[in-house]
């Protein structure tokens, strides 16, 4: 399975650079030497460098702007066994789409996405029965994930409803 870890917005300059939105919180992922796919070509990172919220990166195969102008508007993925290790509590964004969430032993909805990187903690995107709820990703209100059974167990959940 691939995991989207940017997506490439536009060139830069005319000597093959790209500028990308990057997905990933792991800080290596975009180092000098690192492998990367778009589409089913494989990629190396030359060189990145951080610009006004995006990174400027070159790839060892491409030095030229019109070589890297079919991928904009692709995205940059690698395959899942080159994930990172995860510390206890950590989860996948990936794993958590999809989920089953429930609250005091029923099933109330669906985690369809997750917000993160905007508030101090994450915001998971439950799809109810009724609506689109936006529940805080906090100890307080999450109490249990289980990504091998497929749901997430909330409580104070009827304070978001």
């Amino acid at each position: 399975m691939r995991i989207t870890v940017a997506e490439i917005v536009t060139t830069h300059g005319v000597r093959g650079n790209l500028k990308i939105k990057s997905l990933s919180d792991y800080e290596k992922r975009f180092e000098n030497g690192a492998k990367l796919l778009i589409e089913d070509k494989k990629v190396t990172v030359e060189s990145s460098f951080d610009q006004k919220g995006l990174k400027v990166i070159k790839f060892l195969e491409y030095d030229d702007i019109n070589d890297v102008l079919k991928f904009v508007g692709k995205d940059i993925t690698i395959e899942d066994s080159d994930l990172g290790e995860l510390g206890d509590n950590e989860y996948y964004v990936f794993n958590l789409i999809g989920l089953d969430v429930k609250s005091c032993g029923q099933t109330v909805g669906e985690i369809t996405d997750v917000i993160t990187g905007v508030y101090p903690n994450d915001v998971y995107v439950i799809k109810t029965d009724k609506d689109e709820i936006y529940f805080p990703a906090l100890n307080a209100t999450v109490k249990n994930i289980d990504i091998e059974n497929g749901f997430i167990e909330v409580e104070n959940f009827s304070d978001y409803e």
